[in-house]
């Protein structure tokens, strides 16, 4: 359950721009903006490490700090520069307490599945789940137990046990977010393509350690 101690500390952001904000990134901080309905939007930074440390928690909650205020929101865009690997910019959407947000909750299967270890495979056809609820029972991510699920056997989003005072949006009870499968030829064939190159990689540690020992 997302809790208000995900607290991120920010400060108030007056340089704007390209360069303001590469000369940011370069210091250990990153641009960011809050949002929030019927107000005007707030420019803050966040340093970089403090904010790594935050988001890899995966909370569908925090509690922004800035200029004395503690200010709810959740994580609406993270911007990234995927050819250098870093973070170039935060979203963020205040939100009230006691109003009902619209946000989507990562499904994550947990158990020994019996179908797939019976020549089934586990397909997730559903891996965010489209809610609405108010914020304090917004969960960060919701845990679906597959073990008894057998090869032909589906969990529908009727099956899932959501905590209390979360609804499903947008999906109907009958949708399919988990079931087991027979094998493709598709999937056989990629399982079967993987133990050659399996057999060559071994093959090439030992060629590696013959040629240390010489």
């Amino acid at each position: 359950m997302s809790k208000a101690e995900n607290v991120i500390a920010a400060q108030l952001r007056n340089e704007f721009g390209d360069n303001a904000s590469r000369r940011l990134r370069k210091s250990g901080f990153i641009p960011a903006v809050i949002y929030s309905r019927g107000k005007e939007s707030i420019a803050v930074t966040l340093k970089t490490e403090e904010w790594q440390v935050a988001y890899a928690k995966k909370a569908s909650l925090y509690t922004i700090a800035v200029d004395g205020k503690e200010i709810p929101a959740i994580v609406k865009e993270v911007q990234f520069n995927h050819l250098k690997n870093y973070v170039y910019h935060v979203d963020f959407q205040a939100v009230d307490m006691t109003a009902e947000v619209h946000a989507s909750v990562k499904l994550h299967a947990f158990g020994d599945c019996y179908g797939a270890s019976h020549g089934g495979v586990l397909e997730q056809e559903v891996h965010e789940l489209p809610v609405s609820c108010t914020p304090d029972a917004l969960p960060d991510q919701i845990k679906v137990d597959v073990t008894n699920l057998k090869v032909g056997d589906s969990l529908t989003v009727a099956d899932l046990v959501l905590p209390e005072g979360v609804k499903v949006r947008g999906l109907d009870a009958a949708d399919i977010v988990f079931h087991v499968v027979l094998p493709t030829e598709e999937t056989a064939s990629e399982e079967g393509a993987a133990e050659p190159e399996a057999i060559n990689e071994k093959k090439a540690e030992a060629r590696a350690a013959e040629k240390a020992k010489k």
